[in-house]
């Protein structure tokens, strides 16, 4: 297996003439960071020991993702390897709280809102609306704080 290094310059030579969008597109800066913690977690797990071939191969195919026959097989590849992390480490995917509890926080606030106007008998539609923002504002912000333990440690890939 090559260090860690080489394969970051291998991917830097690789990547050179990607414009950000196709940069981006591909993920290459998620499949740096699962080539680093691979590398890390490959001495206690046999399937990231495993994984470290499959990204070596990954690496290999960067020039011809152009082409979807390349392109489809290395994303499951690549899905595959991310979500041994989610399982096996405890990584989650960017936004996951955030997202969950601002659907929660429109779910709560609208339902509590309706009620409301049932109760009393006031049907404004712009109090659940309003409420429904509010419920958004704050499932999101409760998420973004759970998250941030996962950002310090690093555990979101």
């Amino acid at each position: 297996m090559k260090k860690v290094n080489e394969k970051l310059e291998k991917i830097d030579e690789l990547t050179t003439d990607f414009s950000l969008s196709k940069y981006n597109f591909l993920k290459i800066s998620t499949l740096i960071k699962l080539i680093e913690d691979t590398h890390k977690h490959a001495e206690n797990c046999e399937q990231c020991r495993e994984n470290e071939a499959i990204l070596e191969n990954l690496i290999d195919h960067i020039p011809q993702l152009n082409d979807n026959t390349y392109r489809i097989p290395y994303e499951k590849a690549f899905n595959k390897i991310r979500v041994h992390f989610h399982k096996n480490h405890g990584y989650i995917p960017p936004y996951h709280f955030s997202a969950r509890y601002s659907i929660w926080g429109i779910l709560i606030a609208a339902l509590f809102l309706t009620l409301f106007a049932i109760l009393f008998e006031r049907h404004h539609a712009d109090l659940i609306l309003v409420g429904t923002v509010f419920g958004l504002a704050v499932g999101y912000v409760l998420g973004s704080l759970k998250e941030r333990k996962y950002r310090n440690r690093k555990k979101i890939v």
